[in-house]
């Protein structure tokens, strides 16, 4: 699969509340994660499968819509509106994640 059909894939599996099973599938064991530029505890598959776990375990996604979508060789990026519930909290925001890509799988990925 290239690229942009691995993109679309963990985009689905956002849509469809398969957060875990495109983590496991798509993203790379040393995988670093960014929030807003930083990687606190993001560092390694391991660090950043239980933050992904502490997200879909307290949440609920009422709502995730695509709106951007931008693909350049190993460099893929989305803007992302979702509207969901986190820890009895209604959260509705839109958000960019950039990733870079290695092997098929994503090495580093920033939201902001």
């Amino acid at each position: 699969m290239s690229i942009k059909e691995n993109l679309e894939a963990i985009i689905k599996g956002i849509q469809e509340n398969k957060i875990l099973e495109v983590f496991d599938k798509y993203y790379h064991d040393d995988v670093v994660m960014y929030e807003k530029g930083d990687s606190t505890n993001r560092v390694g598959k391991e660090a950043n499968r239980k933050a992904e776990e502490s997200f879909v375990n307290n949440a609920t996604i009422h709502e995730a819509r695509i709106t951007k979508v931008l693909v350049d060789g190993n460099n893929t990026a989305y803007e992302m509106f979702m509207d969901f519930t986190y820890g009895g909290n209604k959260v509705a925001k839109t958000q960019w994640a950039l990733q870079e890509w290695k092997d098929g799988k994503v090495i580093k990925e920033e939201f902001y």
